[in-house]
């Protein structure tokens, strides 16, 4: 590479810094938005964080083929610079319907970057890929604590349109970091693993081929079933994150800067869980590692209906951190056992299905919350995450085959 392997995990995690954060900006100021469109509901709040997941899981399938293709690191260029687009594309959005279309956009642009980094950092770091993966997963909820926490003091002065406008050169210089930290000095993509060999795929299968292998490999039992509980763990993160403040502020009678600040911890927390879950699951059987931070994940969802002490409620805001730490380990686990002539293809799929069908959790809490029901919606997402941890749990007898590989 030109660079060493270090260079190349730092401009990687700088780059989801920026993207994820950018993503928990949008809920964490969304009181605010929604406040400059007149009459809008918690219903029409969750469906532009639905639209913003969406887009974001829609785009993970074609990212994984054009990663196959053309390299990781030009596509994850090419999503930074787009997302610079889509930040700037917020300050044009007099009503609320094309604040949602901007929702998609941007979430569209960023949705390009998660396949490329999974394989690129499992490839290029091999046996201590869940360490790689948990150092830049922890970056991206850094970024996803410290960026709104950023945003709730400069929207004040600045509004909220300019203050999304003023991360567009942040996406600039992070995407020149990217690619030539991705580029051998010859121009072309780098693609060397950390045992020095090729990940070039050159005579690979065509583009339906590639589909028809990542399908076959994604439906196996075993697969399916980390598919699954990762598909739930995701659903209850995007359900309780998407209108954590709004609980906070409306159930809970939390001041909104003292909402936000909560917000912004519970992303230390994931930082710190994804940090320490990579390493442990070097260690222990990963399996184990992910029913264990589902079990756990249970009950600060719990404990956030149940409490009405001030300090126990927040006490349990920053621990549905936790969860956030089955993210590297997930990954790395299923990513590890795809097909390598197809990896991006298939964990592009992969991601699509989670991204997908996870976005509709903030619709389904607003709906609820509208209905008189948020604590209702709470709950059924905690029930939820017990049944992931039950899934995870039959995974440890029937771990993967490597034929695949």
């Amino acid at each position: 590479m030109s660079g060493s392997r270090g260079t190349l995990l730092v401009s990687v995690a700088a780059g989801w810094f920026l993207a994820l954060g950018l993503r928990f900006v949008l809920p964490a100021i969304l009181p605010t938005i929604t406040a400059s469109f007149p009459a809008t509901t918690e219903t029409q709040a969750g469906l532009a964080v639905t639209v913003l997941w969406a887009a974001y899981g829609v785009l993970q399938f074609p990212a994984g083929i054009t990663a196959d293709r053309i390299g990781e690191g030009r596509v994850l260029t090419a999503s930074l610079l787009l997302s610079a687009v889509g930040v700037l594309a917020f300050s044009v959005t007099p009503t609320f319907s094309l604040f949602v279309l901007a929702m998609g956009l941007f979430g569209a642009a960023t949705g390009l970057y998660g396949p490329p980094r999974g394989t690129l950092l499992t490839r290029v770091f091999d046996s201590r890929a869940d360490r790689a993966l948990g150092a830049t997963l922890a970056a991206g909820s850094l970024g996803a604590a410290v960026l709104p926490a950023l945003a709730a003091v400069l929207v004040e002065g600045l509004g909220w349109r300019t203050t999304l406008a003023l991360t567009a050169p942040g996406f600039v210089v992070a995407a020149l970091f990217v690619y030539r930290s991705t580029q051998r000095p010859d121009g072309q993509p780098d693609g060397e693993r950390a045992d020095g060999s090729s990940s070039a795929k050159e005579g690979g299968p065509s583009v339906l081929g590639a589909i028809k292998i990542a399908g076959q490999s994604v439906c196996r039992y075993r697969t399916g079933l980390a598919v699954l509980a990762a598909i739930i763990m995701y659903f209850g993160y995007q359900g309780v994150t998407a209108l954590a403040t709004t609980y906070l502020v409306t159930e809970k009678g939390f001041a909104q800067s003292g909402a936000g600040v909560l917000f912004g911890g519970l992303f230390v927390v994931g930082a710190l869980s994804q940090w320490l879950a990579g390493r442990v699951a070097q260690q222990r059987r990963s399996a184990r590692v992910l029913a264990a931070i589902a079990a756990v994940s249970v009950l600060p969802l719990v404990g956030l209906v149940v409490f009405e002490n001030r300090l126990l409620v927040a006490a349990s805001t920053l621990l549905i951190g936790v969860r956030m730490g089955f993210a590297p380990v997930s990954n790395a686990f299923i990513i590890d056992h795809l097909p390598a002539e197809v990896e991006g293809t298939a964990w592009g799929t992969v991601r699509t299905a989670l991204f997908v069908v996870s976005s509709v959790a903030s619709t389904v809490v607003g709906v609820l919350a509208d209905a008189g029901q948020f604590d209702g919606a709470i709950l059924l997402l905690a029930g939820l995450t017990g049944g992931a941890a039950g899934i995870y749990l039959t995974l440890p007898s029937c771990e993967f085959s490597s034929g695949l590989r």
